[in-house]
């Protein structure tokens, strides 16, 4: 039984990433990219770079199903002096079940790829609230951690972001700093 049901998610993620590449890129509004986790909130963490929007990349595309996938990446230039690199992908599914699908999928194939390279991860416990669908991991090699990883949902909506360079080991100093991005979220709409 557990087989079969790891052979369907594995299907249905199979199926999901390629519907995720028949879409149409859109325009990003500022509601869209005020989503992401950006160079300017880790400030206080003592990351600071003279022009952090040379380092980003953002996109939004429609997929053929409707659903929304927004796409940021930030990753500064070798010459910094302090890096981080963030990864994140907001998604706005067509239903709830797919929304717990895409989250799955894009977190074990992260997991996956950063095992490969001997990166494992650690669960951090979280508080939280009967509705929330949250988990922070601290991405640690050998004994030496290297960031992290979150996954939340909120109906449709997914959130995903790695996080390197800078890492949280505490679930509610990571709360702290990743409050208004939640917030934003809960009322966001990518139309």
């Amino acid at each position: 039984m557990q087989t079969r049901f790891g052979i369907r998610t594995a299907f249905a993620a199979l199926l999901l990433a390629c519907l995720a590449g028949c879409g149409t890129e859109e325009p990003l509004s500022e509601a869209d990219k005020s989503l992401f986790l950006r160079p300017t909130d880790l400030v206080r963490y003592g990351f600071q770079y003279d022009d952090p929007e040379s380092y980003e990349k953002f996109s939004k595309s429609r997929q053929i199903d409707g659903a929304y996938q927004l796409k940021y990446e930030f990753q500064p230039g070798k010459t910094e002096r302090r890096r981080v690199f963030i990864y994140a992908s907001v998604s706005v599914a067509k239903n709830e079940s797919d929304a717990a699908l895409n989250e799955s999928a894009e977190a074990v194939g992260m997991l996956i790829g950063l095992k490969a390279s001997g990166v494992e991860d650690r669960e951090v416990q979280m508080k939280t609230s009967s509705n929330e669908q949250s988990k922070l991991r601290l991405l640690v090699k050998g004994d030496k951690p290297l960031g992290n990883i979150f996954t939340t949902r909120d109906g449709r909506k997914t959130y995903f972001i790695v996080v390197t360079g800078l890492y949280f080991d505490d679930a509610e100093d990571w709360k702290k700093l990743f409050a208004p991005k939640l917030e934003q979220l809960a009322g966001y709409s990518p139309v």
